[in-house]
């Protein structure tokens, strides 16, 4: 009898956590989308922020020369870490439909 009511309790539990993992993969993927989003919008505002300052330099405006390619570095960076992240996404895209089912 014990037996039957901690079976029917497991279940029981594995099926709210379940729902629970359903809602949270939800949840994730938007967050995840979102977060993604907001990196690449971040990445442009780096990359257009550096190019403004590179013509101010250019056109010899007063500018803070190392301040301009610190900016320039750091857009540069994260302009080739979000180009990785694309990479390894179109990866998994492509390793999941490679699979068979």
């Amino acid at each position: 009898m014990k037996t039957s009511l901690i079976n029917s309790n497991s279940q029981l539990l594995n099926g709210r956590s379940v729902i629970q993992a359903k809602d949270q993969i939800t949840a994730s993927s938007s967050s995840f989308y979102d977060m993604l989003g907001k990196a690449v919008q971040g990445v442009n505002n780096q990359l257009v922020q550096a190019s403004h300052d590179a013509a101010k330099m250019a056109a010899g405006k007063e500018v803070d020369i190392t301040q301009t390619m610190i900016d320039i570095a750091k857009a540069d960076l994260s302009f080739k870490l979000v180009l990785q992240v694309r990479n390894k996404a179109l990866s998994a895209y492509e390793e999941v439909m490679r699979m068979q089912l």
